[in-house]
């Protein structure tokens, strides 16, 4: 009498994702893949077959992190249930072609490229069956997993018009705050500036079908979200390659047509195609958060040309001045860099009075470092880091002293919360409060908080707004009350 076998337990996987919202997004849409595919998922990598690092590439110390995680998870492999570490995303694609990144991949078993994505479920299985096999098996043909690579035979000449813009429409299993969707419009940029890698990383901008995102919104309020964060490489240029002509403004009105109580953000804003109809949008509904997040990088009309952000002072003004005219209750979030090379004293100091004025809400400095294979990485990068430190922590220190001056002004005024969650646990907080939230012109986890003293609140629940009335100003935080 035969004896019969015991199933085969599913795959474990768990997955590790580092950088932006953009990354998450992703993960999430791995995770829904692998759990339609039969897999299990486990928060904790060392009760995993295989663990999975959404690797962020951007900057060097967005690669240090991720060679990091990689390392750390190497250590678990030994005794444990864990077999592969596979390395997958921004990293992966920026090390393609720029061999002095190879060392930062050194610990990954395996590496995926994006357009292997819808493949992963295969992948995966023939990991966890044979961790140290040469060849994988998938639709259409094999991966190869020699030489710690893993990427099909198409991989040099990535593109996102087809298998991952498919990936794009998968499934998503939500992480993180479930009141918070981040809803990605489009994938890749077009704009190539010159100090910039996201175009070799993330390829040309591919934008999604304006019903696909609407239904996907549709579908992520019906789930509980209560802010649609729209996010891409660059948003305003929404529809540009799909549509002939860029196409923002009659998507956030569908969007805006969808009912509910909600708010929208629009996120990663490239100055030069935001407009006036774009702004009006923004301002035609009280769910639109009056919220402008866009890189700006520099004032200084050499230093904006030799970064080729196609636009000089006069228009950046201009713009700034057109919003403030928009929305005249609004914020605008910016980031700076400081130390590109050339940058003089006299455009160092010509940026710092740029800042002084202050225009933004919410401003980040990062400090001029060579990406390899992008124009910037061929000019000498003449600046000592001392120099591009003190730079940086003088335009910040600036923009905290705009900050003070600007939510001072809130101090006694009424204002609307949405709760994020309760105070983490050791956070050192003014004496009383018990949450943390936003207002519209905050987005979640890049600008400051609104700390709550909610009294009478028996549960703190994500997504609930409360009318507050701010108490106390920080250098980047309210105090307020409920009332």
């Amino acid at each position: 009498m035969s004896k019969k076998k015991t199933p085969q337990r599913p795959p474990i996987v768990s997955i590790v994702s580092l950088g932006c919202a953009k990354n998450d997004v992703d993960t999430e849409r791995i995770l829904g893949r692998l759990v339609e595919a039969g897999f299990l998922i486990a928060e904790d990598p060392s009760q995993a077959d295989i663990a999975l690092v959404n690797t962020c590439g951007f900057i060097n110390d967005a690669r240090e992190e991720s060679a990091g995680v990689l390392r750390e998870l190497q250590k678990l492999k030994r005794g444990g249930s864990l077999k592969s570490v596979v390395a997958m995303g921004c990293l992966v694609a920026r090390a393609r072609g720029a061999e002095e990144l190879d060392g930062f991949l050194s610990n990954a078993d395996a590496r995926i490229g994006f357009n292997d994505y819808p493949k992963l479920a295969e992948i995966c299985r023939g990991l966890a069956a044979n961790p140290r096999s040469g060849d994988i098996p998938v639709a259409g043909g094999t991966v190869k997993i020699s030489d710690k690579r893993l990427a099909s035979r198409a991989a040099k000449s990535e593109s996102f018009t087809q298998s991952y813009g498919e990936f794009l429409a998968a499934p998503r299993l939500r992480i993180g705050s479930p009141h918070i969707a981040h809803l990605k419009i489009s994938e890749g940029c077009s704009n190539f500036c010159r100090f910039c890698s996201i175009p070799n990383i993330r390829g040309l901008q591919v934008s999604r079908p304006m019903d696909d995102i609407v239904t996907e919104a549709k579908q992520l309020l019906d789930g509980g979200a209560k802010e649609l964060s729209l996010i891409a490489q660059d948003t305003t240029s929404y529809g540009r390659d799909l549509y002939g002509g860029i196409k923002l403004a009659e998507l956030l009105r569908k969007l805006l047509a969808i009912p509910g109580d909600h708010w929208i953000r629009l996120m990663y804003a490239f100055p030069r195609f935001l407009t006036g109809e774009m702004l009006d949008v923004l301002a035609s509904d009280p769910r639109m958060c009056p919220y402008i997040d866009m890189p700006l990088q520099h004032i200084s009309d050499r230093m904006l040309s030799a970064m080729g952000r196609g636009m000089d002072r006069r228009e950046t003004i201009a713009l700034l001045d057109l919003i403030a005219k928009k929305m005249p209750h609004g914020a605008i979030r910016t980031t700076f860099i400081t130390g590109y090379p050339g940058e003089t004293a006299a455009e160092h100091n010509e940026l710092l009075a740029f800042i002084n004025e202050g225009r933004f809400s919410h401003a980040g400095v990062f400090i001029y470092s060579h990406e390899p294979k992008t124009p910037s990485a061929n000019l000498d990068d003449n600046i000592p880091l001392a120099e591009k430190q003190r730079r940086r922590d003088a335009l910040m220190l600036a923009q905290l002293e705009v900050s003070r001056k600007r939510l001072a002004k809130f101090v006694g005024k009424e204002i609307e919360v949405m709760l994020d969650g309760p105070v983490p646990r050791g956070a050192s907080v003014p004496k009383g409060v018990t949450a943390v939230g936003r207002t519209q012109l905050e987005a979640h986890d890049v600008d400051g908080v609104i700390l709550m003293k909610c009294r009478g609140l028996a549960k703190i629940k994500p997504g609930v707004r409360l009318r507050c009335r701010a108490v106390q100003s920080l250098d980047y935080d309210l105090v307020a009350d409920s009332l």
